[in-house]
């Protein structure tokens, strides 16, 4: 079948609501949107990648999750710990002080898959977890690696 695909952009809390929709009532497995931003850098870029969202579950540190972080407001993050009841998020390549908090309820979708480039990478395939790994252990040059990589073509 051939035809034309037509995007369309709207607000993010119509989005959240609607995907929250497709997962409770209408039974859908996962949800393809495409990564608005860039604090997900350096593996996720604004408008070129995609994540594949399954719906919620109990996260585990080091999942990236999509979450609302306050009224309208959602981040699509990593895990980074759980403090009583609440999960602490920050995007890979936000500083290492910029952080967020939800609640479980407030999880929208579990990325499963990332569309990095054109070519997809499961969240718990070798691959993925190499590279969240490596990106772990170099903490403290995170913000050096960063610059270097907003100034390359």
């Amino acid at each position: 079948m051939t035809g034309n695909i037509r995007e369309i952009q709207v607000e993010n809390h119509l989005l959240m609501q609607e995907i929250t929709r497709m997962f409770n009532t209408n039974g859908k497995e996962s949800v393809t949107i495409t990564v608005r931003g860039y604090s997900m850098r350096p593996f996720l870029d604004d408008r070129r990648d995609k994540v594949i969202l399954t719906p919620p579950r109990t996260p585990r540190i080091g999942d990236v999750v999509l979450a609302r972080i306050a009224d309208k407001r959602y981040a699509l993050h990593r895990v980074i710990k759980k403090e009583g009841e609440r999960y602490i998020m920050r995007g890979d390549g936000n500083p290492l002080y910029m952080k967020e908090s939800f609640a479980e309820e407030d999880i929208i979708g579990m990325a499963h898959t990332f569309i990095r480039k054109g070519k997809p990478y499961e969240a718990t395939g070798l691959v993925w977890r190499c590279y969240s790994f490596t990106w772990r252990l170099l903490k403290p040059f995170r913000r050096i690696l960063l610059g270097i990589y907003r100034r390359l073509p």
